[in-house]
């Protein structure tokens, strides 16, 4: 990490460290569960929920998942009641829970069963997860999650945003390790319900993202609002989960699942929230850079959602394969990473991205899978019939030969339906885009060269411009410094000579006069006065010199706008009691300076609108506003006769002047002071009269 993420990071070190703390805490947590998970022998009977339903006080085996280890075993969904398991009676559906919960080995589990009126035994065999390849697709997808969470947090710590992503990433973390053990504990589902909230971050994301959405006090209120009902609906489902764990009650499991239903409604709606927000961004902001964000955005969801139901339906619409153990949703979280990742890119302003040409060709690759997809289906098995049939081929044999088969013919019916499609809709699209590839190809090597003549150009140019400002610097403070500097040579000389007259004439002091001896005393007054005077201008001039070398203080702070224009105000009143000044402050904002530095070249301005105004007493109009989405303002308007052109391009240079006895440093030390705060200077002048200086500087996020 560079230095100035560094900077950037410990400027924002509370909102940091709150973040950053969570981000370890629950993610190492959600880590152990996973491991947990892998090393967990898995049965059948509880996944993610417990696998029964309670009729009339019967405990009845109703798998959600109708692939797994109790399946396989022979129990059968919806007709097998269970009595016990390993020997524990079975009452409720927190027994189920209960007894799986002391599962920890691969023994046989023996479970009792009442089916068609008879009592009898089912062995389980549990799996070992490891020992299955979709624990680590889950792995991919969770450590995707870690790589968001920590990467936003170090890349964008100040960013309102993205904070809400890196919360969103880190709840749903939690949520996806800690699932396989939603009922184990209170605990476990208490962590569980912290990725309940995940679709109301992405809401509150949109909220700030790509731009503020409503006043600042709309936004605290709904998000405080969420929050609040959020924090209600968890106490009170906790508070069901806790009666149903302690009892074995099924009436508190039925109003924990009926509260779900509410939480799954209200999750549909914050998603619906959260792309009509996204939506409405996309075709309001003008900002290109804006749009691709979004556009990078949506096309994770897009390519990432419609594969993840269909993997994790696929199992249903398959059918019941003999021997499956488990369904494809970890499988399915392998393509669940393309939204963070997208998200990433998206936040850090990547561009490049063509919205119109990929949903073009995201509905054209949709269709065609679906079309191989059925194609497949409907041709294997009247060709593996061919093969067993005609050629006496086992089916295990007949299946893989009319596998590798359609697999070629598809590869090559497919490869043949791309080209067509992009012969027929894309044909246009290649044939500009190789033209203007091989186009920009000629124009890079020419810029090339343009360039570094211009780097050449640039270099030379700025250094005498820079020698130019320093020669007037040098020459100027020569001259300023000459003044008081004779002032002094001359006071010196003259108190040299009444001193040398009174020392060489020790004799004739006895016969003067008080009044000779009162105009030689005023005489060395004077002398010492022209000095004193010479040396308080000289002393004075140093000071502004270093002004120019900035604050003493290492690091600038966050500061408002309206806290600057006051001090600004109470330092001129010191200086300028008789100063009129009336101010306003429009939408408060924060900036980021070296406050006193900033409050000295706003004097600077002030003091040179001061003296541009006709009368001493016209009035100083200092107002502060903003200007687009990521800038403010800070505008000081004089009363005087204005600027011409030509000396409009000059009154940034160092003693540059039009008026009598003026130093001419003003302007030129407050726009080196503010452009060392990160902001810029203009001018503004009427013809009529009045002039308008502005200083703008970027607004930091609150």
């Amino acid at each position: 990490m560079n230095k100035a993420a560094i900077g950037k990071m410990f400027r924002y070190r509370w909102r940091f460290i709150l973040i950053f703390s969570m981000a370890v805490i629950l993610s190492s947590i959600a880590y152990v569960y996973f491991v947990r998970y892998i090393i967990k022998p898995n049965t059948g009977l509880v996944v993610n929920f417990p696998e029964v339903i309670v009729k009339n006080g019967k405990v009845v085996f109703s798998p959600k998942t109708p692939f797994s280890p109790a399946v396989a075993a022979g129990l059968q969904p919806n007709k097998d009641i269970l009595i016990s398991i390993n020997g524990n009676p079975v009452r409720s559906s927190w027994d189920v829970v209960k007894n799986d919960r002391k599962i920890h080995n691969f023994n046989l589990v023996h479970l009792k069963v009442i089916r068609g009126g008879e009592v009898r035994s089912v062995f389980i065999q549990p799996v070992f997860n490891l020992t299955r390849v979709d624990w680590l697709f889950e792995l991919i997808f969770l450590i995707v999650l870690s790589f968001t969470i920590f990467y936003l947090t170090f890349t964008l710590p100040d960013d309102t945003a993205s904070n809400f992503i890196v919360l969103a990433a880190l709840f749903y973390l939690v949520f996806t390790a800690l699932k396989a053990f939603y009922y184990e504990s209170f605990f476990s589902n208490l962590l569980i319900h912290l990725g309940k909230i995940t679709s109301w971050m992405l809401v509150f994301f949109a909220l700030y993202f790509p731009y503020k959405k409503g006043t600042k006090l709309f936004r605290g209120i709904f998000i405080g609002a969420i929050v609040s009902i959020y924090v209600v609906f968890t106490s009170v489902r906790m508070y069901y989960y806790w009666h149903w764990s302690g009892s074995g009650d099924e009436i508190w499991l039925n109003h924990y699942r009926l509260l779900g239903k509410i939480s799954n409604l209200a999750d549909g709606i914050a998603y619906i929230l959260y792309f009509v927000f996204l939506i409405t961004s996309y075709f309001k902001t003008s900002y290109n850079s804006q749009k691709r964000q979004i556009e990078w955005i949506l096309a994770g969801v897009l390519i990432a959602l419609p594969v993840y139901f269909f993997l994790d339906e696929l199992p249903y619409i398959l059918g019941n394969f003999p021997g499956m153990r488990v369904s494809m949703g970890n499988f399915a979280n392998l393509f669940l990473t393309f939204v963070p990742l997208f998200f990433i890119v998206g936040l850090m302003k990547h561009r490049v991205f063509n919205i119109n040409f990929f949903a073009a060709r995201y509905v054209v690759y949709a269709i065609l899978a679906v079309i191989t997809f059925a194609f497949f289906t409907v041709l294997y098995e009247p060709v593996t019939s061919v093969f067993m049939n005609n050629y006496g081929l086992t089916k295990k044999i007949s299946g893989f030969v009319t596998v590798t088969i359609l697999f070629i013919l598809l590869f090559v019916l497919r490869a043949g339906l791309v080209s067509l499609v992009e012969r027929m809709f894309y044909e246009g699209h290649f044939k500009k885009t190789f033209q203007y590839s091989a186009h920009l190809e000629n124009k890079n090597m020419e810029l090339m060269l343009i360039i570094d003549e211009l780097n050449k150009e640039r270099l030379k140019s700025l250094q005498t411009k820079k020698l130019k400002e320093l020669r007037g610097m040098i020459t100027g403070i020569a001259h300023k410094i000459n003044n008081p500097i004779n002032y002094i040579a001359n006071a010196l000389v003259g108190l040299e000579k009444s001193i040398n007259s009174i020392i060489k004439s020790p004799e004739a002091d006895l016969n003067e006069t008080a009044d000779d001896m009162y105009m030689q005393k005023a005489e060395i007054k004077k002398y010492l006065g022209i000095a004193q005077e010479g040396s308080i201008q000289i002393r004075n001039f140093v000071r502004k010199l270093v002004s120019l070398t900035g604050s003493k203080v290492s690091v600038p702070v966050t500061i408002d706008t309206s806290a600057i224009i006051k001090d600004t105000i109470r330092e001129i009143k010191k200086k300028y009691d008789g100063c009129r000044i009336k101010y306003s402050v429009k939408n408060p904002v924060k900036i980021r300076c070296f406050p006193a530095e900033l409050v000295q070249a706003l004097v600077y301005g002030i003091e040179n609108s001061m003296e541009s105004n006709y009368q001493k007493d016209d009035e100083i109009f200092l107002e502060s506003y903003i200007e687009g989405p990521r800038d403010v303002i800070i505008k000081i308007n004089d009363h005087g006769k204005g600027i011409d052109e030509l000396n409009l391009k000059k009154i940034f240079d160092p003693f540059f002047t039009t008026k009598y006895n003026h130093e001419g440093l003003g302007l030129y030390f407050c726009r080196t002071i503010a452009e060392r705060n990160g902001g810029t200077v203009d001018v503004q002048s009427k013809q009529e009269g009045g002039t308008n200086l502005l200083i703008k500087f970027p607004i930091v996020e609150s």
